[in-house]
């Protein structure tokens, strides 16, 4: 029995050439169009966190604001105790009470940062684009920092002077005065009220329980050292409004029609 071989006519150098440039452009076109959808994705996470940090912003400029009056008031009660401890505190005792008691409080500047946690989570500040964004998004970092550095300064610096007034102001006068706050202390008490509606000034008090004149010294300088730190949190928190105001001005130019 004859078998028959079909023959096959040997392709073209053409045509093979022609068939790896069709697979060659399919592989290339699939690989770009991957990237280019990769890239849409991450644009979009990145437009999402910054939209994010423009929110936070918004609301840290205000919160920076309210903080700065509390410092302000800070350093002016500072500076009041100081100077009724130079004419003699014994002239004003109510007074003197009234001082020391509100330098025992204190509010504390903290930021909002679900945006920026978000962008370190996802990869840090990789997905920004725009050098100019990071470049303020770090330098805001910076400033947050040294404002924490400072405000740890000042809790440590609180420890040990409210531990000393326990040692020279009378428990019973100082429970009296805590009893007649006209403040609640909720998020629109804090921003309804300032610093000095906190305690009033009592009508009568009981004698100091240690009057030395090295105990009143050493209240009264850790209360100017508090009053000080003050200062230099106001001038930090300028900075800082600063820079949050410029990095949400950039941040609304060029994304602002996207958030």
């Amino acid at each position: 029995m004859e078998v028959h071989h079909h023959s096959h006519k040997p392709k073209k150098i053409s045509e093979y050439f022609t068939e790896f440039i069709m697979l060659f452009a399919a592989v290339t076109l699939g690989f770009f169009a991957e990237n280019y959808r990769e890239h849409q994705i991450e644009k979009h996470r990145e437009i999402q966190y910054l939209k994010n940090i423009h929110l936070d912003l918004e609301r840290d400029i205000a919160e920076i604001d309210r903080i700065y009056q509390r410092n302000a008031e800070y350093q002016q009660i500072g500076n009041e105790l100081i100077q009724l401890y130079d004419r003699g505190y014994q002239t004003d005792l109510p007074k003197f009470y009234y001082l020391v008691k509100s330098l025992a409080l204190r509010t504390y500047f903290q930021r909002s940062k679900n945006g920026i946690d978000q962008l370190k989570n996802a990869g840090g500040l990789r997905l920004v684009e725009n050098d100019e964004i990071i470049k303020r998004i770090q330098q805001i970092e910076i400033r947050v920092a040294n404002i924490d550095m400072l405000q740890e300064n000042i809790f440590q610096n609180l420890i040990h002077y409210r531990l000393k007034l326990g040692n020279v102001l009378d428990a019973y006068t100082t429970w009296e005065m805590n009893e007649k706050q006209s403040r609640d202390y909720s998020q629109a008490d804090l921003k309804k009220h300032n610093l000095k509606n906190a305690f009033e000034i009592p009508k009568q008090v009981r004698p100091l329980k240690n009057n030395s004149p090295e105990a009143i010294n050493e209240v009264v300088f850790l209360a100017s050292g508090t009053s000080n730190l003050s200062r230099y949190m106001k001038g930090n928190l300028i900075q800082l409004k600063t820079e949050c105001a410029e990095l949400n001005k950039l941040l609304i130019d060029t994304y602002g029609s996207e958030f």
